[in-house]
Parts: structure tokens; C-alpha cells; sequence
């Protein structure tokens, strides 16, 4: 009996698992350069912990991105496609508090723009992060950095297509306050392939056995009645925390259905389009396939 090796159907042959893989390292280092980053500016010693990546789909991170943020798009060559480094509002506002010295009484879900000072900070925070993203890129395969523009609404930034698939790198802050903030960088997944890492056979990943025609029509006809779960999402409602822990029955959650859907079969668009009605059921019509 053969070894059996599983494989991921409808994706790329060419993932960057090599690639993934020394993103994990990558982010521990990165980490110890966060935490002397953000040393000089808290006042004490922070905590910097890495979280495992996440391989999601960029509408998905989207919604889960608060409404006042501060956004730095790069362009990271060789990697295809933007680079986004997202710092949470509330730690640029708890860094200048410490280092200025101050309090601010405004939460970041409460303001729309930073101060002046606040801008600065950040600025200089994001300039100082991605040249230590760059330094540990190097360990990897050598990056260089151009900056696309910067925002604090990811709704108005356009970074890339809502079904696109990113790779996740978050970084957890805690201040010493036991209120933990976030820095993440999000990839566009498919980009990451463009790397060209150092000590990766990429020979040895081609499959050079000739092809079993009676085991390919086999795999064909069984491939005919597999079934997958379909499913869209209407809507994203974003709520606070203190909003969340209100709610009560009777209350009721504003939302917007879009024009155009998606339908997802297992974590992948497969189309867009509309919710309708046919026969009396709820129905969904396929516009345009993904």
C-alpha cells in the first residue's frame, strides 16, 4: 500500500507553504523587534505575543476591523499585490498619553481622526515596524518596502477584493493596563507565491509519475456526487462590545443587504448575486461567477 499525502482540491499548485512556514519564525522575531519599538513610548516594558497565522478571506477581516483604525498600505517587492499594517487607535492614543504624558477621555470608537501629535506617532510607529518587517523578511527572501498611502477607514482604503484570500500575522499589546491592543500585516495570499525562498527545491514539489487514466476517470465519476455546503452572507452588522452585552430580546440590529452577494461554498466565492424569490421560497440567482 502507498503512502497517501492529502491534497487541497481548487487551489493553487504552487502554495507557499515554504513560504507560510518561515512567516511563523518570522513572526517570533518580529515580536522581540515590536516590543523594543514600543518600549521607549510606554513608559515601562510591554508584553508583545505573536498569534498563529490566519488564513482567511480579506471580507472577513475586514468586518472585523474597528471603524477608526490606523492603516499603512506598503508595496513589500517581490510580493504581489498591497501589504496592509493596521495599528490599533487606542494604542497610538495610550502611547503619546505615556510618553507626553496626559490622559485622553475620547475611545477610538468615539473619534474619527487623530491629533496631530497622534498622527506623528503613528507615522513613525508604522516606518519603524516595517523597516524590522523588512530586516526579518531578509532572513527569508530580501523585500523592499514602498509605501502606498495611509488611512484610518478601512472602507475607504480599497486595499483589494472582498473574496481575496490573505494570510493574517497579528500581534498582541498589552501595555502593563490589561488592556490588550492589536498590530496586524495583513498578505495577500496568492502574492506570497511570487517569493523565491532560499534553500526550497522546487523541483523536488513536481509530481513526475505518468498519468493512470482508468484511476482518473475513476476519481472523475466519484468527483460527480460530492457534495458541498453553499452558503452567503446577507450582512456584517458591527457592534461594541457595550453594545453586545445590552442587547436583550425585543432589541433590534440595524442592517444593510447589499445588491450583490456572495455565494460561498465552504470558505471560497464561487459567484455573486441576489436574494430573491421563487416558488414561494427564498432563492438566490448567480449573476456572475467568481
Amino acid at each position: 500500500m502507498q503512502d497517501v499525502q492529502p491534497y487541497a482540491f481548487g487551489r493553487p499548485g504552487n502554495q507557499p507553504a515554504a513560504v507560510l512556514g518561515g512567516m511563523e519564525k518570522l513572526g517570533d522575531r518580529l515580536a522581540k523587534r515590536l516590543r523594543a519599538i514600543i518600549e521607549p513610548y510606554s513608559g515601562g516594558r510591554p508584553l508583545v505575543s505573536a498569534r498563529p497565522l490566519d488564513n482567511t478571506m480579506f471580507m472577513m477581516w475586514d468586518a472585523c476591523v474597528p471603524s477608526f483604525v490606523s492603516l499603512s498600505l506598503y508595496r513589500l517587492h517581490p510580493i504581489k499585490g498591497p501589504v496592509t499594517l493596521r495599528v490599533d487607535a487606542d494604542l497610538v492614543t495610550q502611547l503619546v498619553d505615556r510618553f507626553y504624558g496626559g490622559h485622553s477621555s475620547r475611545g477610538a470608537g468615539d473619534r474619527r481622526e487623530f491629533t496631530p501629535t497622534e498622527t506623528r506617532l503613528a507615522v513613525r510607529i508604522a516606518e519603524t515596524v516595517v523597516a524590522a518587517l523588512v530586516d526579518c523578511w531578509s532572513e527569508l527572501a530580501p523585500v523592499e518596502a514602498v509605501l502606498l498611502g495611509r488611512e484610518t477607514n478601512v472602507g475607504q482604503a480599497e486595499i483589494m477584493a472582498g473574496e481575496a484570500e490573505v494570510v493574517v500575522q497579528a500581534f498582541e499589546i498589552d501595555l502593563g493596563d490589561k488592556h490588550h491592543t492589536t498590530i496586524e500585516i495583513v498578505y495577500p495570499k496568492d502574492g506570497l507565491a511570487a517569493l523565491d525562498i532560499a534553500g526550497t527545491d522546487k523541483s523536488a514539489a513536481q509530481d513526475t509519475r505518468p498519468a493512470d487514466p482508468v484511476w482518473q476517470a475513476g476519481l472523475a465519476n466519484r468527483l460527480d456526487d460530492v457534495r458541498f455546503p453553499a452558503r452567503t452572507v446577507l450582512a456584517r452588522p458591527n457592534l461594541k462590545i457595550a453594545e453586545l452585552v445590552a442587547l436583550k430580546p425585543g432589541d433590534i440590529i440595524p442592517i444593510h443587504i447589499a445588491r450583490h452577494l456572495p455565494l460561498l461554498i465552504g470558505e471560497r466565492v464561487f459567484a455573486h448575486g441576489s436574494i430573491g424569490e421563487q416558488d414561494g421560497c427564498a432563492a438566490f440567482m448567480i449573476e456572475k461567477l467568481a
